[in-house]
């Protein structure tokens, strides 16, 4: 990457100056993430006002320091003065002592004209307390140059806490990337960031560095990140008003529009992703309908779910040809009903009729998979179950829900009905922070 495309970069996330990317960029040597976050450490602050500031502290400490030079050398002209006429005198045979002299010092180290205002040592301080105050003065000054004087280390860990997720944003501009997007048969992701609104800074801190968010994202989306004062935020803006920061959308690379908004206030990463799965449960880019949620309904042990108008024809024609076949042979069945029973496998519904209702505690810990319930109703109820946990828990759960205590239902995950994998784990299952519909038959 180029030093312009660096400067680009910047001004697009920030909507500083040229000039101001070139500062920072050349004071993070060149790293873009660590320039963006040094400019949000200091809120945008023009950097040749620090160096000014700087530059006036040193220059007063050096005045300070020659001052006091001055005063020393002044006191060691006046004492070789006095030698000079005390030897020129007639002096006694006994020469009385000489008298002790107390004075104040002048001059020392340092910090001890820079922390005294003036150069001298107040007298009655012990050295230890002068030496506290020296250490604060001096961290004081420090202090006032922080962004010149911060370690690596700090500098490093700041870029990585709220570092842009640099590694899954699209290089292209709205219109490039909605283009790509229709390609490759992917939505498109778009989040809107407010360098005042502290919250789009935890979305960089919590949610994108979250690996499974960014698995998620890269398989059906491209994502775009701008900072609403650049221009691609601004125009997003005129095209997609925006009621609140942070902003998250979900944009039709087909038609352009705006088909959902996430609250991403305070939004976690199993939130995240149970929000994702139920918008592709939703939604399909491979069909212009929009896929609603199943509703009661009466008849078929097993609904329709998420399949094409030729699909649905043929399964009512073959129920249809199954009827008659059945109607015909019925006589010949009742015969042999009782004994057939016993040498049958358990069909779906007797396992079903096996399962009781049973409240179980909620579990919790780094081991639990957090579902997603959308009931019939369109209701929805999260649970935590352990990965561990069998397929039939979540069937024992939703019959301890009020509404369906006597009543048959199936539950959909990816177009599956789970009463065949009740003796599975969850986590074999694949149903870990997954949505699973509650149809009721």
């Amino acid at each position: 990457m180029t030093p312009e495309d660096k400067i680009e970069d910047f001004c697009n996330v920030t909507n500083a100056n040229r000039l101001a990317a070139a500062n920072y960029l050349e004071l993070s040597g060149g790293d873009v993430a660590q320039a963006v976050s040094l400019y949000l450490e200091m809120g945008g602050q023009d950097l040749s006002e620090v160096v000014n500031t700087s530059t006036a502290t040193n220059f007063q400490q050096s005045t300070s320091a020659t001052s006091a030079d001055a005063e020393r050398r002044s006191l060691i002209d006046s004492d070789a003065e006095l030698a000079r006429a005390l030897a020129q005198q007639d002096s006694p045979t006994i020469r009385a002592p000489i008298a002790p002299k107390r004075e104040i010092l002048v001059g020392g180290d340092q910090n001890d004209h820079v922390g005294l205002d003036g150069g001298m040592i107040r007298r009655g301080v012990p050295r230890s307390n002068r030496s506290r105050d020296s250490n604060f003065q001096t961290q004081t000054f420090a202090g006032n140059a922080l962004p010149h004087r911060m370690g690596p280390f700090e500098a490093t860990s700041l870029v990585d806490l709220f570092s842009p997720p640099f590694d899954i944003i699209n290089k292209e501009n709205f219109e490039g990337t909605r283009k790509r997007a229709k390609i490759e048969n992917k939505w498109v992701m778009v989040d809107i960031q407010n360098i005042k609104e502290f919250a789009c800074q935890v979305l960089n801190r919590d949610l994108w560095p979250n690996y499974a968010v960014k698995e998620v994202i890269r398989a059906d989306f491209l994502f775009l990140q701008f900072n609403s004062e650049s221009p691609e935020g601004r125009q997003y803006i005129n095209y997609y008003p925006i009621d609140s920061y942070p902003h998250i959308a979900i944009i039709d690379p087909r038609t352009g529009e705006r088909v959902k908004v996430l609250n991403a206030n305070k939004l976690s990463p199993n939130e995240f992703i149970l929000h994702i799965t139920d918008f592709l449960e939703r939604y399909s880019l491979n069909d212009q309908k929009k896929l609603t949620p199943p509703t009661p309904i009466k008849g078929p042990a097993k609904p329709v779910i998420a399949v094409s108008e030729e699909e649905q024809i043929e399964a009512v024609i073959n129920r249809s040809l199954e009827e008659d076949r059945s109607a015909s042979e019925s006589n010949d069945e009742i015969e042999d009903t009782e004994e057939e029973e016993d040498s049958t496998p358990e069909e779906p519904s007797s396992i079903f009729d096996s399962i009781q209702p049973i409240e179980r505690e909620e579990a919790k810990g780094p081991t639990t998979a957090m579902i997603k319930f959308r009931l019939a109703d369109g209701q929805t109820v999260i649970r935590r179950f352990e990965k561990m946990d069998p397929v039939r828990y979540l069937f024992e759960f939703i019959k301890t829900v009020p509404n369906l205590k006597d009543q048959e239902f199936e539950l959909v995950c990816h177009r599956n009905n789970l009463i065949n994998q009740v003796n599975q784990t969850v986590e074999d299952a694949g149903l870990s922070n997954s949505l699973v519909n509650v149809v009721l038959g």
